[in-house]
């Protein structure tokens, strides 16, 4: 008869190793801590569960279960000992067999079931249990004190630790910090500001100082963020809390202004600043955090995770079971929660739709909360806007609610996500989405002025608008790695600063960076800043040389010139060459000479021929109604006998007008069209969407062809 005693503590001590390497990860990863907003008390209960309450319930169920098996106890053991065994193993294992299921399977029941067997006849397997049995102690105490959780366990800052510095203004202070936003697209051919396609920002720059030549310090958010709301330059943006960087913006304004921040990427300002962050969970939050390292465990145990439907869990923090995130990513081989780039791309529509949802939810919360009652307020915003993925018209309406044009230029052959392919239509097709969201930011910011204007706080405010990085959408390139051509495109971004009682915009050249964001500040508001500072206030920069370098994507430096009008201009120039200026009844419309002939002209005045050899699916179908807030502009379809592609090019029509031509493109093994509409082509109700060929070169008077439609 087997001692249960020993047979509960053996089991206790199996499943607490098994459990174990979730300690390496998750102290690997603080940021997850961060996203669920845990507390001292969220860590104590973590480590207990993993080390004890789980290995105490699975223990007690076996030893029950065990104790009324009977005849059957000994092959019930050797069952129960083979699979707690393998648990352990299977996260070494499997890096082993590659991810292999059979490989990883059969080596793990194979060796499980050995040492099942020795345990069963030999006492040295009990003996080996017995003396590592102290490790379940160890580990929960070498996570506490890992130098990245114990910050976070054991706080080295008070609430009186935090700087104080002596302001004398009482001046609102406005901070918009956008994310992912190339200054090129929103300039014309003067390197000014379109005022037509982008008219809210060039309202901005009317009335503030607007640094045309500022350069971007980091091509990643949370480097960029943490540098900018420090002044100091942060190569370690792995804990991006007000716990580990007290020394911030909003700690040193929140002694004396009221303060209401919302940070997207980050937590520098103490919820006993920011009340809007406070850190009470509810119970749907705890039940996220547990379903969320649940996600993780079975990460590192399981070999391709995707394949048992476990989510993928390197491309964020937190909501694992919700995003669904999958192509691109095997997480598998991959350490989990890496977050190398929040790959918008390869997620799946249902996630990427909330985060566009909690966009529009967190403007309007912004701007609901500007006030104009007594009081010295600093409202800070960053926003992941115009950032992929793209979504909005320049008139708010969105455009793709499935994500299914989300992967569209990239190529989906190179593990690295992110880096665009090859075919050059595709790719301005994503310049043409991007350009409509950064219109749909002027159009939110729009709003953002005038509800400032309406509390007559403008006027009187410290006004700062400025953007984290850039992005480069160029072929065969990544777009956020930094080179020749890229430069321009991610180290160059809008930066304005309007100063209080400021009602004439100046625009100046002279060099700045992103870290100058903060030492301007406290020079406007007459602050002593009690830590040094890398940058130098824009209050006064005569004719000041300095070196300026970019961090990209992997940290890697990357020297930005002096002057970056010149880099400037080649974006524009691409830019105009795609879209030519913007038109008010069109907005962003890719076109060349040739489609000239066609735009905006009835199908009626060509002669058209039926093409019954080549047929055509279009992916909406061929009659299609906008719905409330949503637009149709993006017809896709198939095309089928066409022979020498290169020569013949797609033909747009909707209601008998036609808008928009598009060459034939090889996609996923197949010969398709893709185009982008502009607003105006719709009406309510059914709209009828058509498509024709055309012979190139396009000839005056030449034939169209209509090629067979299937439903």
């Amino acid at each position: 008869m087997a001692s249960y005693g020993k047979l509960f503590f053996h089991i206790f001590v199996l499943t607490g190793l098994a459990l174990s390497p979730l300690y390496g990860v998750l102290s690997a990863e603080p940021n997850f801590f961060l996203a669920h907003r845990s507390e001292p008390m969220d860590f104590i209960v973590l480590t207990g569960m993993i080390s004890f309450v789980f290995p105490f319930v699975l223990a007690t169920v076996v030893t029950l279960v065990l104790y009324f098996s009977g005849r059957k106890q000994t092959l019930a053991i050797k069952i129960f000992i083979t699979f707690f065994a393998a648990l352990v193993l299977l996260p070494i294992v499997k890096k082993f067999t590659a991810g292999s299921i059979p490989g990883t399977v059969i080596l793990v029941v194979s060796i499980g079931l050995a040492f099942s067997l020795a345990y069963c006849k030999f006492s040295g397997p009990k003996l080996f249990l017995n003396y590592i049995s102290p490790a379940i102690l160890f580990f929960p105490v070498f996570f506490f004190f890992a130098p990245q959780i114990f910050v976070l366990v054991v706080p080295e800052y008070t609430q009186a630790d935090y700087p104080r510095g002596s302001i004398s203004s009482d001046a609102p202070v406005v901070f918009v910090l956008l994310d992912e936003f190339p200054l090129s697209s929103i300039l014309n051919e003067d390197l000014l500001i379109d005022k037509h396609a982008f008219p809210n920002f060039s309202r901005l720059a009317n009335i503030s100082h607007w640094f045309r030549n500022t350069s971007a310090n980091f091509a990643w958010t949370g480097h960029a963020n943490m540098s900018i709301l420090t002044g100091v330059e942060q190569k370690n943006a792995s804990l991006g809390t007000y716990r580990y960087f007290p020394n911030n913006l909003f700690t040193l304004l929140g002694h004396d202004y009221q303060v209401e921040a919302y940070e997207s990427a980050l937590r520098l300002c103490p919820p006993h600043i920011c009340l809007n962050q406070e850190e009470s969970k509810n119970m749907e939050e705890m039940e996220i955090f547990w379903k969320d390292v649940g996600a993780v465990y079975l990460n590192l145990i399981l070999p391709q995770p995707k394949s048992f439907g476990v989510p993928v869990i390197s491309q964020s923090y937190k909501n694992f079971w919700d995003q669904k995130v999958g192509e691109g990513v095997n997480s598998g081989t991959q350490k989990p929660i890496v977050r190398k780039d929040f790959v918008i791309p390869f997620m799946e529509p249902e996630f990427v739709q909330k985060q566009v949802e909690a966009r529009e939810d967190l403007f309007q919360t912004f701007t609901g909360k500007i006030t104009s009652k007594p009081g010295k307020k600093f409202y800070f915003l960053h926003i992941l806007l115009p950032h992929m993925p793209y979504r909005f018209l320049s008139s708010g309406k969105k455009y793709d609610l499935t994500g299914s044009t989300d992967i569209i230029g990239f190529n989906e052959e190179i593990p690295k996500a992110g880096i665009w392919g090859k075919e050059k239509w595709l790719i301005k097709i994503q310049h043409q989405k991007l350009l409509n969201q950064v219109a749909y930011t002027d159009y939110l910011f729009g709003k953002l002025l005038d509800q400032l204007e309406e509390k007559n706080i403008l006027d009187s405010a410290l006004f700062i608008l400025a953007a984290d990085h850039g992005a480069s959408i160029e072929e065969e390139v990544f777009r956020r790695e930094v080179d020749d051509n890229s430069l321009a495109d991610i180290a160059s971004v809008p930066l304005f600063i309007k100063l209080p009682g400021q009602k004439k915009g100046t625009v100046n050249d002279l060099s700045a960076t992103l870290l100058d964001i903060f030492p301007t500040l406290a020079d406007v508001m007459d602050i002593k800043v009690p830590w040094k500072m890398a940058g130098h206030s824009l209050l006064d920069l005569s004719s000041r040389k300095r070196v300026r370098i970019i961090h990209d994507y992997e940290l890697k430096t990357y020297p930005v010139p002096e002057d970056l009008r010149e880099n400037l201009l080649i974006g524009v120039k691409r830019k105009l060459k795609f879209f030519g200026k913007f038109r008010d009844w069109e907005g962003f419309r890719l076109r060349d000479e040739q489609s000239k002939i066609f735009m905006d002209k009835s199908v009626s005045q060509f002669p058209v021929q039926a093409m019954e050899n080549v047929q055509i699916k279009l992916d909406s179908g061929s009659r299609v109604e906008p719905k409330p807030g949503f637009l149709p502009v993006i017809v896709q379809g198939q095309i089928t006998g066409i022979k020498k592609k290169d020569e013949w090019m797609s033909l747009i029509a909707v209601n008998g007008i036609f808008q928009a031509v598009s060459p034939i493109i090889k996609m996923n093994d197949q010969e398709k069209f893709l185009a982008f509409l502009p607003e105006q082509a719709f009406r309510e109700g059914d709209n009828d969407v058509e498509v024709y060929l055309m012979r190139k070169p396009f000839e005056k008077g030449a034939k169209i062809f209509k090629p067979h439609l299937i439903q």
